[in-house]
């Protein structure tokens, strides 16, 4: 180790008569460097101690802050301390605006606190005067969908004990958003409604925007669909659910710039589902399911994982050994279509099952889908970047060639 020069003993010197206040005296002999050195760990040990006897630290949880304006630039602020620690807030805040996260310079004075001590679960109002530190007529002008908030602190905004408290200085202006009203099936898809059997078309006219409705309806669905069914001279062969899955993880592909690469795989899902996206039952039966993959849009700007999933391709999987003949029947989403039929549809075969990629017989056009899904959703953020993500995760799925090599079998493990 390099020797300490006198700068470095004197750098030594002025941390610890900065931290003491103790004046080190200058003689002939200087101060070993070990035991001046040992001096400033003690210094920084108890100035450590100190702070924290000055600082209590509080869970988030322990603290509730309410705001109101008083007019004038006064605002009371109720204060809760539920924890088992004295709380003492230091006369200094910071004023934010929440859509920007930018703070609101003051522009000249200070800001007056009254009432900063709060004793362990105890609560009361500290008073807050911004008449002389801030332009009052301009925060008094409302806001459109926004507001301001405080951020408090007991340690200077030094140690993260800093709180936030919502604040309105005058009474915000709200946008009204109006809920669009859901698209329905048929509506979307009118090349599609026109090949559903016409005595379950009415189901794709309508969409029941509560949820019970939709649950009748599914059940009459079904129950309309085994009074047409017995007419027939022959059976219908049920899709099934089979340990069958599609492998999400694609190292290399990008299906949305904006999220990591590492992430990408977040941004779809796998799903057995009995019901379309209308709420429609996908076979003729309570049992049958069909595989989806979706693909997850976000709930807000911004978000680049989790959301809300929107289906995109369905995949019906049948038991070999039920399929006969070519010309056996299948029930597919209020159609009848043979196994000859759906031969074209087909992405996966073993001993066991047979898989039909059959999403041209729920719907016709993408982009119509997908704004018809979003239709049904107020809580979701959707524009022509997260439509791409859309369109990419379909066009990757729908190549066959990526299919026939991703499917694997889903066993659960013992």
């Amino acid at each position: 180790m390099s020797s300490f020069s006198k700068t470095n003993l004197q750098n030594i010197k002025d941390i610890f008569e900065e931290k003491t206040g103790a004046e080190l005296v200058s003689r002939r002999r200087p101060i070993g460097v070990s035991v001046l050195m040992a001096a400033v760990m003690v210094c920084c040990l108890t100035t450590t101690a100190f702070a924290v006897s000055l600082f209590s630290s509080l869970d988030g949880d322990d603290l509730s802050l309410s705001a109101t304006y008083e007019g004038n630039g006064l605002v009371s602020i109720q204060v809760e301390n539920r924890s088992n620690k004295n709380l003492s807030f230091q006369p200094q805040l910071r004023l934010m605006q929440w859509s920007t996260a930018e703070e609101i310079v003051p522009t000249s004075g200070e800001t007056v606190f009254s009432g900063t001590e709060f004793g362990a679960h105890t609560s009361g109002v500290m008073t807050v005067d911004l008449s002389q530190a801030y332009n009052m007529d301009v925060l008094e002008q409302p806001l459109t969908d926004d507001h301001y908030y405080f951020v408090l602190t007991n340690n200077n905004f030094v140690f993260g004990q800093d709180w936030m408290c919502s604040v309105s200085f005058a009474e915000p202006i709200k946008t009204v958003v109006e809920t669009p009203l859901p698209i329905p099936a048929a509506e979307a898809d009118r090349e599609l409604a026109a090949q559903i059997m016409e005595e379950l078309r009415p189901y794709f006219e309508t969409y029941p925007a509560n949820i019970d409705e939709r649950r009748e309806a599914a059940g009459s669905y079904l129950q309309k669909c085994q009074e047409l069914l017995t007419t027939l001279d022959r059976d219908v062969v049920p899709a099934v659910e089979a340990p069958l899955a599609i492998d999400g993880l694609n190292p290399e592909v990008i299906f949305d710039g904006t999220a990591p690469l590492e992430t990408q795989h977040w941004l779809t899902g796998l799903h057995w589902r009995s019901l379309d996206g209308y709420g429609i039952p996908v076979g003729s039966t309570e049992g049958e399911r069909a595989l989806v993959l979706s693909a997850y849009v976000p709930q807000h700007k911004g978000e680049v994982d989790g959301g809300v999933d929107i289906p995109l391709l369905y995949f019906l999987t049948y038991n070999v050994k039920d399929i006969q003949s070519p010309e056996d029947i299948a029930f597919i989403h209020g159609q009848l279509m043979t196994f000859g039929e759906l031969e074209q549809y087909k992405v996966y075969e073993d001993e066991q099952y047979v898989c039909y990629e059959v999403t041209d017989l729920f719907y016709t056009n993408l982009r119509q889908h997908t704004e018809s899904m979003v239709s049904q959703r107020s809580d979701i953020y959707f524009d022509e970047q997260i439509w791409r993500r859309v369109e990419n995760i379909y066009n990757y799925y729908k190549d066959r060639d990526v299919l026939n090599s991703r499917f694997y079998y889903n066993l659960p493990t013992e």
